[in-house]
């Protein structure tokens, strides 16, 4: 579905203003809870999250019926994407002040982020009964009968919405975007035309003229459009826009460039911004690291106030392989906003990367006293304890994140079954551990790292080697590069006697991975196989010098050398 105009994001600030909010009636006049609202705000303001969810708790439980402070809390773990709090909050707030704007309208975008359409246009039909000369109403309930794919009762809320206040050039622009949904370009062309006729004002008219154009493949054409546009509006927004017709003609320099006045924009809120930023961490194939660097930076320079400024700029720090500038980062972030459970978990990914594990387990139980029985972080810490080989722990933490996972999706429960599979193999418990890797790949069949270590320990085991053979195969499919993938696929078809195939394989792992006396071991053992006796002594020499620290058996490597044969 094409992106509404009009629909505006989740917003990510925190806006409890004492003073400027409508008091629940009952409280107005309460000295009290104004000093206490007075002390959150000042909390808020100085970043002090932490604090501030406290005293948002505490005063609560003072004021039950205290609709500004509902308000807040669900500000506050909104911000944090915990949307399981935060919404029964923001809930809460309408209940007790139905006919606040602010907060119905906070109500209506967190249904939005979670696509409960019917409950936001629901929301906006009691919203109607109350304030039914409110426009903007209208216009939201089009938008979001339109997001719920109800695009033809949208059609004809937008009618009656036309016939109550007027053609207006935010109505139709509105009316376009959901012809052009409906594949009908031409007609939502011809609305949205006369309105560039008139000097529009609003951005919304130029920018959606240039998405029909670029979905004619039309970019320069595009760009001209929003040129127009950006000259009528003094709409800095659409320099975003610029920035997909410029990469759609392959001027990547002048894309930067556009994304980059964006970001320097103090008109472009940081919402926007932070759509953009999200897509290039995640997506990007079109700058350099550098050029990311750089628009992170301007973030941070922008917007010091939001966590989420800090938490991107780690992002490319990470990329770029600077892990301690990136944990500085993401530390600054949750201390900004100890809820903040992206920035938790990959602040623990760091420090496994760089086998910090005491590190990763004092922090990861950290971010669990802040997010109690948040799943992701229960799973990381039992990782890093089975890394420290402390397997009771590991098992502990793996189980218990496994018993927390029912509302979680098909993905993370089969990190979780496969975490517990490596565990239960490393304790000895082969059949738990078998059961595990199976419904982990059933759970996700592109689970390539569970796929490749069930079939390593299958083969270990020479058991179910033609399962092995499968997933190793399709890991290997999957991932065509992966030496570690190689190695094991040479492996099971060695447990197979296919030493022909399996010295195809192993070489592919050699020339794709780092030495190591696993890989040279596993070599000479093939070649042994194949009788090449020589080369293999060969490869069993390289591989003890690779030995020290590794789960080599450095006894039996030394008597397939001085026996010169395989050993079991």
């Amino acid at each position: 579905m094409r992106r509404l105009q009009w629909c505006k994001p989740l917003v990510l600030g925190i806006m409890l203003m004492a003073g400027q909010v409508l008091f629940a009636q009952e409280l107005k006049d309460d000295k009290g809870y104004k000093e206490q609202l007075a002390s959150i705000e000042s909390k808020l303001k100085s970043g002090d999250l932490a604090n501030a969810l406290q005293s948002i708790e505490e005063t609560l439980e003072k004021y039950p019926n205290g609709a500004e402070v509902y308000y807040a809390k669900s500000l506050l773990y909104a911000q944090a994407r915990n949307f399981d709090v935060a919404l029964p909050a923001a809930e809460e707030a309408v209940k007790i002040s139905p006919e606040n704007i602010l907060y119905n309208n906070h109500l209506l975008e967190l249904y939005k982020s979670k696509g409960d359409f019917a409950s936001a246009v629901e929301l906006l039909d009691e919203f109607i009964k109350k304030q039914p000369n409110n426009p903007q109403v209208y216009r939201e309930k089009i938008m979001m009968q339109h997001a719920g794919k109800k695009s033809e009762d949208a059609l004809k809320t937008y009618e009656e919405t036309k016939a109550k206040f007027g053609e207006t050039d935010t109505l139709d622009v509105l009316k376009a975007e959901i012809l052009m949904d409906m594949d009908r370009p031409r007609e939502a062309n011809e609305v949205l035309q006369q309105w560039r006729k008139k000097k529009s004002p609003i951005r919304q008219v130029y920018s959606s003229l240039s998405y029909i154009l670029m979905d004619e493949k039309k970019p320069k054409d595009a760009l001209n459009v929003l040129e127009e546009g950006l000259s009528t509006t003094k709409d800095d927004l659409l320099y975003l826009d610029m920035a997909d017709a410029n990469m759609a003609m392959k001027k990547g320099s002048q894309a930067f460039e556009n994304i980059k006045k964006a970001f320097q924009s103090d008109a472009v809120t940081f919402i926007d911004k932070h759509r953009v930023m999200m897509n290039l961490v995640n997506n990007n194939k079109d700058f350099t690291k550098d050029q990311l660097q750089d628009l992170a930076n301007t973030l941070v320079l922008k917007h010091p106030r939001m966590p989420d400024s800090h938490m991107f700029k780690g992002d490319i720090l990470w990329m770029r392989g600077d892990l301690d500038q990136a944990k500085s980062l993401y530390l600054t972030t949750v201390s900004m906003n100890p809820q903040h459970v992206d920035a938790w978990r990959k602040l623990i990914n760091v420090e496994l990367a760089q086998n910090k594990l005491d590190e990763a387990i004092v922090d990861g139980k950290e971010a669990l006293s802040h997010n109690p029985g948040n799943v992701i972080i229960t799973y990381f810490v039992g990782v890093a304890y089975m890394m420290k080989k402390d397997t009771n722990n590991a098992r502990l933490f793996l189980e218990r994140a496994l018993d927390q996972s029912g509302n979680e999706n098909d993905f993370v429960k089969s990190m979780i079954y496969g975490g517990l599979g490596d565990l239960y193999h490393e304790i000895k418990m082969e059949s738990a551990s078998e059961v595990a890797y199976d419904e982990a790949i059933k759970l996700d069949s592109n689970n390539v790292t569970v796929m490749n270590n069930a079939a390593y320990y299958l083969s270990l085991q020479k058991k179910d080697l033609e399962k092995a053979a499968e997933y190793a195969k399709k890991a290997n499919e999957m991932e065509p590069n992966s030496g570690t993938f190689q190695d094991t696929y040479a492996w099971v078809l060695f447990q197979q006697g296919k030493y022909q195939e399996a010295l195809v394989w192993i070489e592919k792992a050699i020339k794709n991975s780092e030495p190591s006396g696993v890989l040279f071991d596993h070599y000479g053992d093939i070649l042994i196989k194949l009788g090449k006796t020589k080369e293999a002594l060969k490869q069993w020499e390289k591989a003890m010098t690779f030995s020290e620290g590794s789960a080599l058996d450095k006894e039996k490597l030394k008597q397939k050398i001085s026996e010169k044969k395989y050993i079991e």
